[in-house]
C-alpha cells in the first residue's frame, strides 16, 4: 500500500490525465447501463417497452438536462451543484446518498456476476447458493477497489475496455440471438403481440417494478467529477451524454424482452435471468458453448461497472471531506491521487451488506432487498438535485450557461414528482418478493433507509474546524 498524504489541488486528478469524449462515454454508460437489471421487468415481454418508456421520459431525460445544464457551470459533482442551490448541509447530505447508494449497490449489482459465474462453469445450482454469492461478491468487490486505487488512468481504461467485452458484446449477442430463435421458427416463452406492449398491471406490488427501472436509468450525474478530466468538457459533455443514453435504451429494451422470450415467466431468477436466457438460446440453437462464454464475459461487464461506482461517488465525497465534512484521515491520498481511506471505509461496508446473501433466504430475495434500500437512496439524491437546479435558476438568472435545460421549472417538478413516487412505492414488495408479510418488508426498508441515510446530519453536527483542509482554507483567502 502507497503512503497516504493530505490531498492537494494537483491530487484532484492524475497529472496529465485526459479522457476523450468517448472513454467519458462509457465511463457513464458503465454506471448507467447493468444488464443485471434486465430480469427484473422481462416478466413483462413487450411490456419492457413501456416499463422503460416510461420513467425514460418521466425521470432519465430530466436526469440527463438537468446534470448537463449544472455540469456545465459546476463540475464539483452533486455537492456543490445542491450546495450552491440549497445550502452545504444539503449538499453533504445529497453526495453522501450518492455515495452511500453506490456501496448498497454493490451487493445485488454483484450478485449478479457471480450467477453468471456459476453458468460460465456449468454449475447453475450455485446462482442460488448465499455464501457461494457472498464470496464472488467480496471478491470482486476487493479487485475493483485495488484497481481503482492505482488512479484515474489504469480505472478509466479498464473500464471503457470492461463496457465493451462485458456490457456491450454480452447485449448485442443476447439480443442477435433472440431474432435469429425467432427467424428460425421457435417459439417465444412470452406473448409478443402489439397488444402487450402495455403490460398488465395487477395491483401495486405490479408497479413496484417500475421502481427497478428507475434505479436501473439512474448514475447520469456520476461521472460529473470526471468532466475536469475531459478534453473541450463543454461541447464533449453533451456528446458523451447522448451516446451513453442511447446506449443504455438500445441494451435495457430489446435486452430485457430477449430474457422473457428465452425463459418461460415463472423460471426467470432476479439474479440469473440473463445468464439463463444466453444458456437457453446458446443450446437451443446449437452453440451450447456460446453460453457459458457470454456468461464469463458478463463478469468483466460487472467488474466494469463496479470500477465506475468505486471511483466516482467516493471522489466526490473526497472533495466534500477537503471542506471540512470528513475528519482529516479521510481527506488522505495515495500516490496516485485516490482517496485510499473512504475506498477502504466503504469495501469493509460491502463486506457486511454481502452477509444479507448468507442471512436472507434466497438469494433473489437478498438481491430484491437492497435494490430497492439503493432505490430509494437514491431518488432521494435525486429530489435534492432536482430542487437545487430550479433554485438556482431562481437565485441566479444572470448566470452565463454553456447548456440551457429547456422548461427547467417543469423539467425539475416532473423528475422531483417521479422521485417522490418510486420512493413511496419503494417500501412496497414487488410480487415476485415471497419472504415474508409485506409490512416486515416495508420495516426492514425504512430502517435500512434511515440507517444508511441519517449520518451526515450527524457529522455535520460534530465537525470541528480543524478538519477543514490547507485547500479549503487557501480558496476561501483567494475568494476573499
Amino acid at each position: 500500500m502507497t503512503e497516504s498524504r493530505k490531498a492537494q489541488p494537483q491530487d484532484a486528478k492524475s497529472a496529465g490525465s485526459q479522457l476523450s469524449w468517448q472513454t467519458f462515454a462509457f465511463l457513464t454508460v458503465a454506471s448507467l447501463v447493468s444488464i443485471a437489471q434486465l430480469p427484473a421487468a422481462a416478466e413483462y415481454g413487450l411490456g419492457a417497452f413501456t416499463l422503460y418508456l416510461l420513467p425514460a421520459l418521466l425521470f432519465l431525460i430530466p436526469v440527463a438536462l438537468v446534470a448537463a445544464e449544472l455540469a456545465m457551470v459546476r463540475s464539483g459533482g452533486v455537492f456543490e451543484w445542491v450546495a450552491a442551490g440549497l445550502g452545504e448541509r444539503m449538499g453533504f447530505q445529497a453526495i453522501w446518498l450518492q455515495w452511500i447508494q453506490s456501496v448498497a449497490l454493490y451487493p445485488s449489482l454483484l450478485s449478479f456476476a457471480a450467477a453468471s459465474l456459476a453458468y460460465a462453469i456449468g454449475q447453475t445450482s450455485l446462482a442460488n447458493n448465499g455464501i457461494y454469492t457472498g464470496i464472488v461478491v467480496l471478491a470482486i468487490f476487493w479487485a475493483a477497489t485495488l484497481i481503482a486505487l492505482r488512479g484515474l488512468d489504469a480505472m478509466a481504461r479498464i473500464s471503457s475496455l470492461g463496457v465493451i467485452i462485458g456490457t456491450l458484446i454480452p447485449a448485442t449477442v443476447l439480443i442477435a440471438l433472440m431474432f435469429i430463435w425467432l427467424g428460425s421458427g421457435k417459439p417465444s416463452q412470452t406473448p409478443l403481440r402489439p397488444a402487450s406492449v402495455v403490460p398488465p398491471l395487477t395491483g401495486i406490488s405490479s408497479i413496484v417494478l417500475i421502481v427497478s427501472n428507475f434505479i436501473a436509468l439512474g448514475g447520469l450525474e456520476v461521472s460529473a467529477v470526471h468532466i475536469r478530466d475531459m478534453r473541450r468538457p463543454v461541447s464533449n459533455y453533451l456528446k458523451a451524454i447522448t451516446l451513453a443514453v442511447v446506449l443504455g435504451m438500445l441494451i435495457y429494451i430489446p435486452g430485457t424482452i430477449a430474457v422473457s422470450v428465452a425463459v418461460p415467466v415463472k423460471q426467470i431468477d432476479l439474479n440469473a435471468g440473463t445468464a439463463q436466457a444466453l444458456t437457453a438460446f446458446a443450446s437451443g440453437l446449437g452453440f451450447g458453448w456460446l453460453g457459458p462464454l457470454m456468461s464469463a464475459l458478463l463478469l468483466i461487464g460487472a467488474l466494469a461497472a463496479s470500477l465506475s461506482w468505486v471511483a466516482g461517488p467516493s471522489r466526490g465525497l473526497l472533495f466534500v471531506g477537503q471542506l471540512g465534512y470528513l475528519p482529516p484521515f479521510f481527506q488522505r491520498v495515495n500516490r496516485a491521487g485516490v482517496q485510499a481511506p473512504i475506498m477502504f471505509v466503504q469495501a469493509i461496508i460491502v463486506t457486511c451488506l454481502a452477509i444479507f446473501f448468507v442471512v436472507i433466504p434466497g438469494v433473489s430475495a437478498a438481491f430484491w432487498v437492497l435494490q430497492a434500500m439503493t432505490a430509494i437512496l437514491y431518488l432521494l439524491m435525486y429530489v435534492l438535485m432536482f430542487a437545487a437546479a430550479w433554485r438556482l435558476r431562481v437565485k441566479e438568472p444572470d448566470r452565463v450557461r454553456p447548456f440551457q435545460a429547456p422548461w427547467l421549472p417543469l423539467v425539475a417538478s416532473v423528475g422531483i414528482l417521479a422521485a417522490v413516487a418510486g420512493i413511496v412505492i419503494g417500501f412496497v414488495p414487488p410480487s415476485q418478493f415471497k419472504e415474508g408479510p409485506p409490512m416486515t418488508y416495508a420495516i426492514l426498508m425504512l430502517v435500512g433507509v434511515f440507517v444508511l441515510a441519517v449520518p451526515p446530519q450527524i457529522i455535520y453536527q460534530l465537525r470541528r474546524p480543524s478538519w477543514r483542509s490547507e485547500v479549503a482554507v487557501k480558496a476561501e483567502k483567494s475568494a476573499g
